[in-house]
């Protein structure tokens, strides 16, 4: 989908199929064609060209962020795993600046016109603004795609020594960051940086950018247990990025663990079976309650949480006793219980149920503040799970 302008006043578009470099030692500029309609408009490049690399080594995708999103938001892309650094990731200010701190960096700037050009020949077919051709004589990249959207561009040589790359696998990561995917069909215009405001250091404490000179971003994989699970897919690209309900959100997070119990479940029982052939004591009444045992939900509720990927979140915990100590003050016949301590992953269960049973309970106001405490935390352990479940 090539870039488009329009002529308001006959409501005619222009697409503007061609793209040229104009590259002298006075300026840099594009010149955008509709050659059908001998319509041409130029496009200033404000950094200083470094045309080594080739457009088709790349892939560029389109992300927003309500943190990371000021011009200096520049970072070396790495994987996890494989230690290699696979690309950059950066606000489009980026590209239509050179007062930020990488406007020297060689290395920046190679990908910055990579990235510069691949944008205006949007062969990824984003959606795109369309500037009118009577309202703007000298045009911007960021008349087409806005003033905040997040570039990440990567090297396709090196992701191609990644087994079976995929984006997919990677938006789990790319949200500990506070980056949310853009899909191409997606109108960028009308996607709101909606998400309840985080602080700053805790995504760098959530997202490790700890690393010299806090240039690099590591990205790291889903866990193998969920790399063809849609749900995961469609949590990042598209439920909660536009949900803000405190209620809404707490179900939609719940739905991962509902999910990964049912993974380990399957795990223990196939544990359990294979422990039953292997010993040569067939007590099959042991065996029975091992499997009754696992069988309960908050006994797996423990497990994940607890033993196979041993979270340890005090806030998560204390929000979560608050929240049960509330409903339980509210019903005489449970308040023996009211001060109870739990462990994680029976306080999550137990908030869990009482919403599920008891939501009408208690007065919304009370619930909201409650539950918006816990979803804060929940979502970073939502992510550790679907990170670091082996």
């Amino acid at each position: 989908m090539p870039l488009e302008i329009k002529n308001e006043l006959s409501e005619i578009k222009y697409s503007l199929t061609e793209v040229l470099p104009n590259i002298n030692n006075e300026q840099t500029y594009f010149e955008l064609f509709d050659v059908q309609n001998s319509i041409k408009i130029y496009i200033d490049y404000v950094l200083t060209p470094h045309t080594d690399y080739k457009l088709e080594d790349y892939s560029l995708f389109i992300l927003k962020s309500f943190e990371l999103n000021r011009e200096n938001d520049i970072f070396q892309v790495y994987e996890k795993v494989a230690d290699l650094r696979i690309g950059w990731i950066f606000p489009i200010q980026a590209l239509v600046s050179n007062k930020h701190g990488c406007a020297e960096n060689e290395h920046f700037l190679k990908y910055a016109y990579v990235a510069f050009y691949k944008l205006l020949l949007n062969q990824e077919d984003y959606s795109h603004f369309t500037p009118s051709i009577e309202q703007i004589e000298d045009y911007k990249l960021t008349d087409f795609y806005g003033d905040n959207i997040i570039i990440l561009i990567l090297f396709k040589t090196n992701i191609h020594k990644i087994a079976n790359f995929n984006i997919d696998n990677y938006l789990t990561s790319l949200y500990s960051y506070s980056y949310y995917y853009c899909q191409p069909t997606e109108n960028i215009k009308e996607i709101k940086n909606c998400q309840p405001t985080e602080d700053l250091k805790e995504i760098k404490n959530r997202a490790n950018l700890e690393s010299s000179g806090k240039t690099r971003l590591i990205l790291q994989q889903n866990s193998q247990y969920l790399q063809k699970e849609p749900y995961i897919d469609r949590i990042f690209k598209s439920l909660l990025k536009t949900e803000e309900h405190h209620l809404v959100r707490f179900y939609l997070l719940y739905q991962v663990i509902e999910l990964m119990i049912q993974i380990v479940f399957e795990r223990k029982i196939s544990d359990e079976i294979n422990n039953f052939n292997n010993n040569a004591d067939k007590n099959i009444r042991k065996l029975k309650e091992k499997i009754d045992n696992i069988s309960t939900e908050k006994k797996r509720v423990f497990i994940l949480i607890n033993d196979d990927v041993k979270i340890n979140n005090p806030n998560l915990l204390t929000s979560c006793n608050e929240l049960i100590k509330l409903f339980n003050d509210d019903d005489s016949n449970e308040k023996d219980d009211s001060n109870k301590k739990q462990d994680l992953g029976g306080a999550l269960y137990d908030v869990r149920c009482l919403i599920v049973h008891q939501f009408r309970k208690l007065p919304d106001k009370t619930l909201e503040e409650k539950l918006r405490e816990i979803n804060k935390e929940f979502e970073n352990i939502v992510i550790k799970i679907i990170l670091d479940y082996k």
